[in-house]
């Protein structure tokens, strides 16, 4: 899947960490294609895959941090 520019996403974190508009979003999914909050991915309300997704993070900090 090709992405779009990454300064979409810095913006959007910079927008999330200091402006009031996501001043009440805590615990809100926000869809930067849509431009407003909503829905995650069925997947991410899945407890199971989450956990299976975190076991793979954590697996590759562990090795990248040796």
């Amino acid at each position: 899947m090709q992405g779009k520019d990454i300064c979409i996403g810095a913006d959007i974190l910079t927008r999330a960490a200091l402006s009031d508009e996501f001043a009440s979003a805590s615990g809100q999914y926000f869809d930067n294609d849509r431009g407003r909050f909503g829905d995650p991915h069925p997947d991410a309300l899945d407890p199971a895959k989450v956990a299976q997704m975190m076991d793979a993070l954590e697996g590759l900090v562990a090795k990248l941090s040796g």
